[in-house]
């Protein structure tokens, strides 16, 4: 499922912790595989791109829609794309596809939000980031 929507895609590998006693993915690891692409895109953004130390990014809203189940085994392709860039806050939409077969496997959304941990505070994405994100965006 080859789409120029898609700013990144991460390959990995279902493992066998990531099955359930059905034999399929958990529900709830998908979520995670939305994670492992989030956490090897990001550094393509720059160096540190939500700002200096002390800051960071936190989840605010992730949600999953599954479509077809995937088993321990299957290489899968979890990409993302930017949908929103706001002022301390980037909504990706993410989707997992069966890399041998093409099969839409499940597909969903997150928002991350840029944090200040001494202040708890959510704080402005820096300019250059959001022109960064903003730069990878494109119609749903």
């Amino acid at each position: 499922m080859s789409d120029s929507r898609w700013a990144f895609t991460h390959r990995l590998t279902v493992r066998f912790s990531d099955c359930d006693l059905f034999g399929h993915v958990n529900n709830a690891v998908y979520f995670t595989y939305f994670e492992e692409c989030r956490v090897e895109w990001w550094p393509t953004l720059g160096e540190r791109p939500m700002g200096t130390s002390g800051f960071g990014a936190i989840i605010a809203h992730c949600s999953c829609n599954y479509r077809s189940p995937a088993f321990f085994g299957d290489d899968l392709d979890v990409s993302l794309a930017v949908a929103a860039v706001g002022t301390s806050s980037v909504t990706i939409d993410h989707q997992v596809v069966n890399a041998k077969t093409g099969t839409l496997i499940a597909d969903g959304r997150t928002v991350v939000v840029a944090f200040d941990h001494e202040t708890q505070k959510t704080v402005p994405v820096p300019e250059a980031t959001r022109e960064r994100l903003r730069a990878m965006m494109h119609p749903a």
